[in-house]
């Protein structure tokens, strides 16, 4: 790990310094004391962990595929590699993407290591210039550590880029590194501003900070902060610009998306640009998981490799006056057969609905093949703190305050405006009066089922609800005979992926997650 860790660094400073004038006199070493003089030095190592976020290794596929089929919304139609294994929760600790997701993470914690050393050595920068790039720095440690302590449980913490002995490392228990995440993600909103850097949603702002507590808090039960954080976020969200998108589709649509008030954080694949993607199909970045949810042989822009499909009972479960299933899915499709006739799911070749949110309004980057997308991945969503609100005022007591923002959830899906969903055979589709407002005479025990349902349908293939199954284990539940994808295989100890057998190997201090 010692040798990804500078590997990783290096190669930064690397790329970074071969963007610098050759005329220009060079300045020491390469070594982050020779380097570091202002924060515009630190800044583009940050900027780079950004990139390292969307690559196909982490957020393109490598973690989101994982996530999909890990959930019971989302199963195998295609069988791809050893992605195969996690549906059926086969997993073993050889899986090439289990290895993958954690030397990806650990890649962009060295870099970010990196950049906050750097931070330090800073001389004739002010204190608030410092703390602000700090911030922005630190909330990235965080965002990465939070996905791999609920993927692996107990890990190594790493903040360091200089590790004098990597076969000393240790893992941390999951307290620890939690307690180390709100360490980071708390320096974080103290210190951000409103706004984020430029004004792109790829990067945090002190509301992307806050709502990223309001979620981690949840995910440990602390339902006070949790509520505290969600209704700061929601009590600022003039100021932070955040509000619900007035039409379900269009917080999928290109056209939209980096105009859209709803998204609090993206990744990005088009290289933080605040328009429409001036350059299309050049970008380095590979979206996959457009593709990978996409229909074998239909045309564009659904087309794709029918890898990622939802069970049947997903479809069949779905109530088919909620305006965001005709969102979520395509169960009709023009086919590249030369008719240009709409043909119904059970023509498909995999003959269930396909994921649409990824592939109806995916922008002008997307090759014939299907690879890539202007379309960016929004991690949080304004509707995912107000549904955090809800849960959390419940767990409070506080009913009415519960109900309340769960019901405006409930109205934007009511809100569907004369969408043409081209290409589809569905027409025009208009609003309807489903989902009905939730009664605020509801009892805690209801209103809780009700919520974490409202998050299953509102977040649907969006990598949300494999963490939500873990968090309220909910296992047992949902992957028995009756449940919407049964999985025979699960156990409760496949709550964490196995520690990567290369990792095994090379450290005798690391303890393997029971089960593997």
């Amino acid at each position: 790990m010692n040798n990804i860790i500078k590997l990783s660094a290096l190669a930064v400073l690397t790329f970074m310094v071969s963007c610098v004038d050759l005329d220009e006199t060079p300045e020491g070493s390469l070594t982050p004391e020779g380097f570091f003089n202002t924060v515009d030095d630190v800044y583009p190592m940050i900027d780079g962990t950004y990139g390292l976020m969307a690559s196909s290794s982490y957020y393109g596929a490598g973690l989101t595929v994982p996530l999909q089929l890990m959930s019971d919304m989302v199963d195998n139609g295609y069988e791809f590699g050893d992605y195969a294994e996690f549906s059926p929760f086969l997993v073993t600790p050889t899986n090439s993407y289990v290895n993958d997701v954690w030397a990806s993470s650990y890649q962009t914690i060295a870099t970010v290591n990196t950049a906050i050393k750097g931070i330090g050595l800073l001389k004739d920068t002010n204190e608030e210039e410092k703390t602000l790039v700090e911030g922005e720095a630190r909330f990235v440690r965080a965002f990465l550590y939070y996905h791999l302590v609920r993927l692996y449980g107990n890990i190594p913490y790493i903040d360091n880029p200089d590790i004098a002995d990597p076969l000393s490392i240790k893992q941390a228990t999951k307290e620890e590194v939690y307690a180390k995440i709100l360490e980071d993600m708390t320096f974080a909103f103290n210190h951000l501003e409103m706004t984020s850097r430029g004004s792109v949603k790829s990067r945090p702002s002190k509301g992307t900070a806050a709502t990223y507590l309001s979620s981690i808090y949840l995910t440990l039960g602390n339902w006070e902060k949790s509520y505290e954080n969600a209704k700061w976020v929601i009590d600022n969200a003039g100021q932070l610009n955040y509000a619900l998108q007035d039409d379900y589709q269009n917080i999928f649509r290109n056209s939209e998306q980096w105009i859209s008030t709803e998204d609090i954080f993206t990744i990005d694949f088009t290289n933080n640009q605040t328009g429409q993607n001036p350059n299309p199909v050049t970008y380095e970045n590979d979206n996959k998981v457009g593709p990978f949810n996409g229909v074998e042989g239909g045309v564009k822009p659904i087309r794709g490799w029918s890898m990622l499909v939802p069970h049947i009972n997903v479809y069949n479960n779905w109530d088919v006056r909620d305006y965001r299933l005709k969102v979520s899915l395509a169960d009709s499709l023009i086919l590249d057969d030369g008719t240009d006739v709409v043909r119904p799911y059970t023509d498909f070749e995999i003959a269930r609905p396909h994921i649409a949110k990824f592939n109806r309004f995916p922008g002008e980057g997307r090759t014939t093949a299907g690879w890539r997308s202007d379309l960016d991945f929004v991690a949080f969503r304004y509707a995912e703190v107000l549904l955090i609100a809800a849960e959390s005022a419940n767990e409070l007591g506080l009913i009415t305050e519960a109900v309340g923002y769960l019901n405006k959830i409930r109205k934007r899906a009511r809100n569907a405006g004369a969408i043409n969903f081209e290409g589809s055979g569905y027409g025009v589709y208009m609003a309807s009066s489903y989902p009905e407002d939730v009664d605020a005479i509801i009892n805690q025990e209801n209103l809780r089922t009700t919520i974490i349902e409202e998050r299953r349908v509102e977040f649907a293939f969006e990598f949300k609800r494999w963490y939500d199954i873990v968090r309220l284990d909910l296992g047992n539940e949902v992957f028995n005979i009756d449940g919407l994808e049964p999985q025979s295989n699960f156990k409760e100890f496949r709550y964490l992926l196995p520690i990567p057998q290369d990792e095994m190997n090379k450290n005798e201090n690391f303890v393997q997650n029971s089960g593997y």
